[in-house]
């Protein structure tokens, strides 16, 4: 069930807000044809707000098409269970295929690998950069193979990518579309500075010192989320799962935070492919630093091009501070 072209036709006058939630909800509906129910896994225990965001969208995605969602799991509370269901199994969008974040990818095999071969296996919208040609090779046998799989990538690269391995692979916009508008208070200053600390980023080390970047979990932040789950959930190990309500819940918390970290800025300026989606649903400029693995370009060259938006990319942080 290929999608060669979900862009159009709009009008070229079209707010692009508009359009990139049409487009995403169209390819989301090939990528969901004939289900009304699934379990969700993968679920973004941790602080990306990004990922966060993507379960969000899929959420109102799901919402709006009348798709139950049974269960939800992070990669680290995921039941035994799971590989037995008879409804189809969601794996959540957002990160990278290809050796980036070994820990999830190994979760996705397992779940190809190990589900009931009759259970339809989605993946929702991602970015695929293979590390290595052993990364390749690993998804084309333990996850390309499966029957009944049904894959999203994001952009023309990913799809690129992948098209040899998986030739019915889906192109899909980034599930954040899904939240069309998003409300934040005035401006306060010129600009807002949002830069990786992580593998992902391109930029020299040092680079944007006073820079924010999405906050990270202090250990007094985590102690009390484990006694938050302990006390108020009954979720006395680590292992154990929590309430579909509860996951959404924390995620909603999560854009709010990355919403007000924003939000003062004019201008947005950023390496980080939702901060830049963010910022545009925002109503922002946003000037962008590609990424280590060119998924900012890769994405705004599939879906954004033809479209009227408040976008412009610097090759440097210099430049982009210059462009302000």
């Amino acid at each position: 069930m290929p999608i060669e072209n979900t862009r159009g036709p709009w009008p070229s006058g079209s707010d692009f807000i508009d359009v990139m939630q049409r487009r995403s909800s169209a390819a989301l509906a090939a990528l969901h044809d004939g289900v009304d129910s699934l379990v969700l896994t993968d679920f973004p225990d941790y602080e990306n707000i990004g990922d966060s965001v993507i379960a969000l969208g899929q959420a109102e995605f799901w919402r709006r098409a009348g798709i139950q969602v049974e269960s939800a799991y992070s990669w680290g509370t995921i039941s035994p269970k799971v590989y037995d269901s008879r409804i189809p199994v969601a794996i959540q969008g957002g990160g990278n295929f290809g050796g980036l974040y070994p820990q999830h990818s190994e979760h996705r095999y397992r779940l190809a690998e190990r589900l009931r071969p009759e259970t339809l296996l989605i993946q929702e919208p991602q970015s695929v950069h293979f590390a290595s040609g052993a990364d390749r090779d690993e998804f084309a046998r333990r996850m390309a193979v499966r029957p009944g799989l049904r894959l999203a990538v994001r952009d023309t690269a990913s799809l690129a990518a992948v098209r040899d391995l998986v030739p019915d692979a889906i192109l899909a916009p980034d599930s954040v579309h899904m939240l069309g508008r998003l409300s934040a208070a005035a401006p306060t200053q010129q600009t807002v500075h949002l830069l990786r600390r992580d593998d992902e980023s391109a930029l020299p080390a040092g680079a944007g010192a006073k820079a924010v970047d999405w906050p990270a979990m202090t250990f007094a932040d985590r102690l009390a989320r484990r006694l938050r789950r302990t006390f108020l959930e009954g979720a006395v190990t680590r292992r154990m799962n929590r309430t579909t309500d509860r996951w959404f819940a924390d995620a909603a918390t999560r854009l709010a935070t990355g919403v007000a970290l924003l939000s003062p800025g004019e201008t947005i300026v950023t390496d980080r492919l939702h901060a830049m989606l963010i910022g545009l649903q925002m109503g922002r400029r946003v000037i962008a630093i590609d990424n280590a693995n060119g998924k900012l370009t890769s994405y705004a060259g599939t879906w954004l091009e033809d479209l009227d938006v408040p976008l412009s990319f610097a090759p440097d942080l210099p430049t982009a501070t210059a462009m302000v």
